[in-house]
């Protein structure tokens, strides 16, 4: 049993070093294989969706993930079995990977259909003879939709919390079969990300503005992403509260967009045919 634990602490410590775990900033994520309840009969489904969700976790900036081959280590180590559908096995594999979170869930619908944007140009050039200009026409248009539903659970694996608890789908087109699912289960990853940004709420001052660049102070260590959308907002008078300040009112005047992140700071443009002025030291968040 000693020798079990000790085993256990060298695992976790060398995951943990492995995953550069003395970057305070950045949480580290264990994600779990998901469970497919969706009747889609096509193979790898729950694999295609766990890897999109890496992917996505990693992009954010915020969070690095436990890497598949350590925490199969670990998974050898202590025998666990179906991690997909036990939540209490899922959280302490967690726990033992050097993991702050666990991120387990289910496919709840997959499906893929004709696109019936691709058959209503297909029944208008039949019907008009539009020849080889409906042709040119078809081949933008993709054959075939892709839709997904992910439930998932956020778990704190100190305190074994529930942190987030939601539902995302994703729905896109695409050439074939195989790449409406796969676009579709990027956009289910990316509105997977849209929620997890709850978790670590961004906040951000412009720093400086040199013609139609506006540079704010945060950047990439705190998951911001370049092609976001984001609110401004000028500070007024302070928010007293029994004698105390807690705060300041804000009053969201216009929205700007990331075009260039870097690690501690980004570059962003006021959206196209906007009028919106801001200045130095306006407050910039997310919606």
């Amino acid at each position: 049993m000693i020798m079990k634990r000790i085993l256990i602490a060298v695992l976790a410590g060398m995951i943990a070093c492995s995953l550069n775990f003395c970057e305070a900033a950045k949480k580290i994520v264990a994600v779990m294989p998901l469970e497919n309840v969706s009747g889609y009969s096509e193979e790898k489904v729950a694999e295609i969706m766990t890897e999109q969700l890496i992917v996505a976790i990693h992009s954010s900036g915020s969070y690095t993930v436990v890497e598949r081959p350590q925490m199969g280590t670990v998974l050898r180590e202590q025998g666990f079995q179906n991690i997909a559908v036990d939540p209490s096995q899922a959280v302490e594999l967690g726990k033992l990977s050097g993991a702050d979170y666990s991120m387990l869930g289910k496919v709840t619908m997959a499906v893929v259909e004709d696109n019936p944007t691709a058959s209503a140009v297909e029944q208008l050039t039949n019907l008009f003879g539009l020849g080889d200009l409906g042709g040119m026409a078809s081949q933008y248009v993709h054959k075939f939709k892709g839709k997904i539903a992910l439930e998932f659970r956020f778990v704190d694996n100190t305190t074994g919390e529930v942190v987030i608890a939601n539902t995302v789908e994703g729905n896109k087109s695409g050439s074939t079969v195989s790449d409406a699912f796969n676009n579709a289960c990027k956009n289910a990853a990316e509105n997977f990300l849209k929620a997890l940004d709850s978790l670590n709420p961004f906040r951000a001052r412009i720093a400086e503005i040199n013609g139609a660049d506006i540079y704010i102070d945060r950047g990439s260590e705190s998951g911001l992403r370049s092609g976001e959308i984001l609110i401004v907002a000028r500070e007024g008078k302070p928010i007293v509260v029994n004698g105390r300040t807690v705060g300041m009112k804000q009053t969201v005047f216009g929205k700007i967009k990331v075009v260039e992140v870097y690690s501690d700071y980004a570059i962003c443009r006021a959206e196209e045919n906007s009028s919106v002025v801001v200045h130095k030291g306006d407050v910039v968040k997310r919606n």
